[in-house]
């Protein structure tokens, strides 16, 4: 008997799922921050005031939350179109490697930005 798969890598309807959940919680979180940045550029809160929110632990927590999702998402994104419009295995991977890395980098920046790391 043959198993059918999607995809190249064999794995699209994890990453059909990864794309949906990580979609779903950034329709979440995403309103929060421009509703912070309409606070802020609106004039109810100034920059102090602001600093102040954003160290609450439990406002870091939903902030690294909203970092992870968008990696996710901008990843798992990405990836799947280079694995369906790249053909040559060695350019797929490189370039997915190069993905991993840029989007591994940036958010472990932002992540260091948010936790204020020292880096």
């Amino acid at each position: 008997m043959t198993r059918y798969r999607l995809g190249t890598a064999h794995n699209g309807l994890r990453e059909w799922y990864l794309q949906r959940v990580s979609a779903v919680v950034l329709a979440l979180l995403l309103p929060l921050a421009f509703l912070l940045l309409l606070c802020v550029y609106g004039g109810g809160m100034d920059r102090a005031e602001l600093w102040a929110f954003l160290h609450h632990s439990g406002v870091q927590v939903v902030h690294a939350l909203l970092a992870l999702a968008l990696a996710v998402h901008i990843f798992t994104g990405l990836k799947t179109i280079v694995e369906d419009y790249l053909h040559k295995p060695c350019l797929r991977t490189l370039v997915s490697g190069a993905l991993a890395i840029g989007v591994g980098c940036v958010t472990l920046w932002w992540l260091a930005m948010i936790w204020n790391w020292s880096m």
